[in-house]
């Protein structure tokens, strides 16, 4: 355990279906309630697989003032996540559903491909979201390679006020995982 103080920035995530094995369902859970136990951070999980879910429940967490990170685990694609059915949202349409909302907050794209975009292109999507910092995979991942680098942020992000420096915690501890899942950051100060 480290010795440092803990900056709790509680959990919010939305989480798509990953196939169609309902009764051996892969799910970013497991990893939610390791990492509440582990640091004392709360989370909270809601399922979400159409458009009209993503919007709700963007609305409903955006309200939950004592959270600061926004993990959405879907299929993804180069600047988009996957909803079930094949839906594609783009971080442009998502941008435009969280507004403002999420002001500060890191928000963690759990999804094979998303951050495989350019730099302006995120700088865009923080400038219209003002969110403190987007993670996420540049390439696609192997499942249980990607629960890794979640567990593994989700827990380091509890002992830093400045993400930059996380960022520089994971990049010096974790530099193979990081290689192997293609995980990005911006902004990266």
């Amino acid at each position: 355990m480290p010795r440092v103080t803990r900056y709790l920035k509680n959990i919010a995530c939305l989480e798509s279906l990953w196939d169609e094995d309902l009764e051996n369902r892969l799910s970013v859970l497991p990893i939610l309630e390791l990492t509440a136990r582990s640091t004392s951070a709360k989370f909270i999980y809601l399922t979400c697989n159409t458009r009209a879910e993503l919007r709700h429940n963007l609305g409903l967490l955006s309200r939950k003032k004592s959270y600061g990170v926004l993990v959405l685990a879907f299929h993804g694609d180069t600047g988009k996540i996957e909803l079930a059915e094949h839906v594609l949202v783009s971080l442009d349409s998502l941008a435009t559903m969280m507004k403002r909302r999420f002001a500060g907050w890191l928000v963690h794209f759990s999804s094979c491909g998303t951050m495989r975009i350019s730099e302006e292109h995120l700088a865009r999507f923080v400038s219209e979201t003002k969110v403190a910092m987007v993670t996420g995979f540049a390439k696609e991942v192997d499942w249980t390679d990607g629960a890794v680098m979640d567990l593994l942020l989700l827990r380091w992000v509890q002992y830093y006020r400045d993400l930059g420096a996380l960022w520089r915690h994971l990049r010096k501890h974790y530099a193979d995982l990081i290689a192997t899942t293609g995980m990005k950051v911006y902004p990266t100060t």
